[in-house]
């Protein structure tokens, strides 16, 4: 059984045992409504504790690290590699920083960045 190979080595892509730890920006949608910005990136493999999100000034930095277990057995075939997620994003002016909070869950990280009072729109009464 140790024979088994991949889809992808078979076409002549690179062996799993080549693999390193590589940086790459994580797929990220951002969504806008009334209340909130919503940001939602793909975080598969990494649980709520190894994400590092910081607000500094402006900014919002999302790092992780999707590492394979030293517990893990041996792999035959390995697809699932070792990556850092890494992604920054400016945030807009009108956005309350000190109210931002994230949560994960099945591999998904989502950031909720409120929008400020003054930013959120209002209705404006006609005299």
């Amino acid at each position: 059984m140790s024979d088994i190979t991949s889809v992808r080595e078979s076409n002549g892509s690179i062996s799993s045992r080549s693999f390193a730890r590589r940086a790459v920006a994580p797929p990220v949608d951002v969504f806008e409504n009334a209340d909130e910005l919503l940001i939602v990136a793909d975080v598969p493999g990494v649980r709520g504790d190894e994400i590092d999100l910081r607000v500094d000034n402006d900014m919002l930095t999302l790092h992780a690290k999707r590492a394979v277990g030293q517990e893990a057995p041996p792999a035959l075939v390995r697809e699932y590699e070792e990556v850092d997620f890494s992604t920054t994003f400016r945030i807009p002016a009108g956005i309350d920083a000190s109210a931002i909070v994230a949560e994960t869950k099945n591999g998904t990280l989502v950031v909720r960045l409120p929008k400020a009072a003054g930013a959120k729109p209002r209705k404006v009464p006609v005299r």
